[in-house]
């Protein structure tokens, strides 16, 4: 009978060690604590592509939480489909990478925004269910805001930013800009550098411009790679079977007649940045 009782205690005294262990865990990094409560999960991801929180790199999978702090990074072959809790869809393309900087609801309970930094690579995006004004995506030369919203986003080795527009409004400053400048227009084409501007229409670009848009908008040139939630349906029109113009604005600010690929991110500190 006492060697029951012993028995029993050692595993009594053992359950009680494991629950004082993950209390002092979750003390130790309060992120652990929240880790039910994810911003989004994972709904289709393509190999090479992980998730660093606070210098704990995890491999993405399909089903895998995305949290607040993430940074989300892919490789030559990578891509991450998220679903958001408020139906927000975010895709991030091969070699590129993005942090989650903040969610519409905290881990504390607390009211937030959706802010990603998009920092290099490419994207797709479409507004879920929130109000259109808790919607920032930051890049390195500017800000990207939303009006009910879908469209992709190109976030050159150097900072440039490019948005090809499909559907509701999309507005977008410099850094160094206060007023925001809005697309409205399917398949128009925006630019941030030490300015925004609104280069003309997609349809219109020919010859190696156009080839270098169908590289930089890869889920616009082929929709293939992506779950039918992540289509968007205009998307194919505004690079292919364009009308019959010559000149386009957009050319003028080509600097190179040949396709480019986002450069690899570099992680500095455990914060992504683009270059030492």
């Amino acid at each position: 009978m006492s060697i029951g009782v012993a028995t029993m205690s050692k595993t009594v005294l053992s359950v009680l060690m494991r629950f004082a262990l993950a209390a002092m865990i979750a003390l130790c990094n309060p992120m652990l604590a929240f880790a039910d409560n994810p911003a989004g999960a994972a709904k289709g991801v393509n190999p090479a592509a992980s998730a660093d929180l606070d210098g704990t790199t995890r491999t993405l999978t399909v089903g895998s939480d995305i949290f607040i702090g993430d940074d989300v990074i892919t490789g030559p072959k990578g891509q991450v489909q998220i679903l958001f809790a408020d139906n927000t869809k975010l895709v991030v393309g091969p070699n590129s990478a993005l942090k989650m900087q903040d969610y519409l609801l905290r881990n504390d309970g607390s009211a937030g925004k959706f802010v990603v930094d998009m920092l290099s690579g490419t994207f797709r995006f479409a507004t879920g269910n929130s109000a259109k004004n808790r919607y920032e995506l930051d890049t390195p030369t500017g800000t990207i805001g939303v009006r009910g919203t879908e469209f992709d986003v190109f976030v050159d080795r150097d900072g440039v930013t490019r948005i090809l527009h499909y559907m509701g409004t999309v507005i977008f400053k410099a850094k160094s800009e206060k007023t925001w400048t809005a697309m409205s227009q399917l398949c128009s084409l925006g630019q941030i550098d030490d300015r925004s501007a609104i280069l003309g229409n997609s349809k219109t670009v020919t010859g190696a411009a156009r080839d270098r848009l169908k590289v930089e908008f890869r889920y616009a040139n082929n929709e293939a790679p992506l779950l039918r939630p992540f289509w968007f349906l205009p998307s194919y029109d505004c690079l292919h079977n364009p009308p019959n113009f010559t000149v386009t604005p957009y050319d003028t600010h080509m600097n190179s007649s040949t396709p480019t690929t986002p450069g690899k991110p570099v992680v500095v500190c455990k914060v992504l940045v683009r270059r030492c």
